[in-house]
């Protein structure tokens, strides 16, 4: 962003000479003696627009809390919503099946998998060894 349009965006929201309320606090910030920047309202990487209504000057200190504790946990949500929508990444569980186990439904728990299960499993039997 270059220094006339921030100053610019500042200009637009001042209250008084040289003084502008923060759009995240509301605490006035007096533009020579504060450190502050102006903030994306909806950031950008959520599809905010880069228009002087969706900035606004905001106290350095308050920018940072909103990046961190709203921005960025909703863009990371966002980016994995996207790779999951597009298949790029695969389904995580909690629990990975070891090799060999399957998993018990009548005993509700994993079970070392045995031949005999297999060629027992037309016979009626679901288990893989005796109780």
């Amino acid at each position: 962003m270059t220094d006339k349009r921030r100053q610019h965006i500042f200009s637009e929201n001042c209250t008084g000479h040289n003084v502008a309320p923060c759009c995240l606090c509301g605490r006035p910030i007096q533009r020579h003696i504060d450190r502050w920047i102006i903030e994306h309202k909806r950031a950008l990487a959520l599809l905010g627009a880069d228009l002087n209504t969706n900035c606004g000057p905001a106290h350095y200190d308050c920018a940072q809390v909103k990046t961190h504790t709203e921005d960025l946990p909703r863009i990371r949500k966002a980016k994995r919503q996207q790779a999951m929508h597009e298949g790029t990444k695969e389904i995580s569980r909690r629990f990975a099946r070891l090799a060999g186990m399957v998993y018990d439904w009548q005993n509700r728990r994993y079970v070392r998998e045995s031949p005999h299960a297999i060629e027992g499993a037309d016979h009626g039997e679901h288990r893989s060894y005796p109780a």
